[in-house]
């Protein structure tokens, strides 16, 4: 069984959506279900490094990392990020991902989750 989960709400935003979506694919992978993330619109500033990163933000991309040892897949899509900042700065083992990839990724999956 494969997820992918489309996160791209800020964040910061109110009521936690990626924190929750975060949890969910922990809880998923705990579960034997292979995961792929997607960071999209609002939710693209945890794919870079950032030192100055509020305590949201920080525990969102500490449980991203953790996603990953756990073998989730963590990409960063749009073509906006592209031209506001370097692709060298993206965290280690996040994966720059055209909407193509998305949406063949999307077209796999046994479940699509948007946050």
């Amino acid at each position: 069984m494969h997820w992918t989960i489309l996160l791209k709400s800020d964040p910061e935003a109110k009521g936690n959506p990626v924190l929750h979506g975060l949890r969910m694919a922990a809880s998923a992978l705990a579960d034997e279900v292979e995961i792929s993330i997607f960071l999209s619109q609002e939710a693209i500033s945890l794919a870079f490094q950032d030192e100055h990163a509020g305590a949201k933000q920080k525990v969102q991309q500490d449980l991203i990392h953790e996603l990953q040892e756990l073998g989730a897949r963590i990409f960063v899509v749009g073509l906006e990020w592209l031209h506001q900042t370097e692709k060298s700065l993206l965290n280690a083992s996040i994966e720059a991902a055209s909407m193509k990839t998305l949406i063949r990724q999307m077209k796999m999956s046994d479940q699509v989750i948007p946050l």
